[in-house]
């Protein structure tokens, strides 16, 4: 059997690299691309065998285009592609920098549509797949990530459009929509007190951060054989969070 490859961006660290290791553990060769090429080519070490490390801004069609280059040189196919490269920028709206907006969709939406498009052509030979990732926050609101919010519920849009457009070709677009996940991100707003961790948890049905991994198996199965006739589906992985509506949490904590 000839190895599969995915490409994963924002993989220096956090759920990109939890997702390289988890795939790479299960036979696939991994293209790890992240704006820090050091620690994309170090994560790519660090998992050993055949594995590529480049620097990628997803935000930029060339380092994009090059990128994919060196991936079809390298390994010859791509298989999956996961666009998991982002950032998160909070203010209030009435006073959200137009800078950090234009970042927020050049990083989360352009970034994304310039990984899937250049990869189409592999996709295409390989009836492979993309995952993009949306969030909660494109289900309900976020106070003071307007910009985070917006981003995320335009892939989601984005990802059905390219679902229903790729999938005469065989190509399939997903997304996962991760909830609080035990990152340095999240765990950085617990310390910065602008996320409550006590009321994060209470949200959530399951009543815990997800982790890493987590994120990485849902990611994993969406690519497979056993998703083969799913496609254009933003996949919640978030505990429950997005369907719990309990107000009264006197009644909520459980046992």
């Amino acid at each position: 059997m000839i190895d599969r490859v995915a490409v994963i961006s924002g993989a220096g660290r956090g759920i990109g690299a939890a997702t390289a290791a988890y795939l790479a553990d299960r036979g696939w060769r991994i293209a790890l691309l992240d704006l820090d090429g050091e620690s994309a080519a170090a994560r790519a070490a660090d998992l050993g065998g055949d594995h590529l490390g480049l620097a990628c801004d997803v935000a930029d069609e060339a380092s994009v285009r090059a990128a994919v280059v060196r991936v079809e040189e390298r390994f010859g196919r791509i298989d999956a592609m996961i666009a998991a490269a982002g950032n998160l920028e909070r203010a209030p709206a009435a006073e959200f920098d137009l800078g950090s907006w234009r970042r927020h969709l050049d990083i989360h939406l352009t970034g994304t549509f310039l990984l899937a498009q250049l990869a189409y052509p592999r996709l295409v030979e390989s009836a492979g797949s993309v995952v993009t990732f949306a969030s909660v926050a494109a289900t309900f609101g976020l106070p003071r990530r307007v910009a985070y919010a917006a981003a995320k519920t335009g892939l989601v849009g984005m990802t059905r459009t390219l679902a229903a457009e790729w999938g005469p070709s065989g190509v399939r677009v997903n997304a996962v929509a991760p909830g609080y996940v035990d990152t340095e991100m999240i765990r950085s707003g617990f310390r910065a007190g602008t996320l409550d961790e006590r009321e994060v948890l209470g949200r959530t049905p399951l009543r815990r951060l997800a982790q890493p991994e987590d994120i990485a198996a849902a990611i994993a199965f969406l690519i497979s054989e056993q998703a083969s006739f799913i496609t254009g589906v933003m996949l919640p992985v978030d505990g429950g969070l997005i369907i719990d509506g309990t107000f009264d949490r006197s009644t909520a904590e459980g046992p």
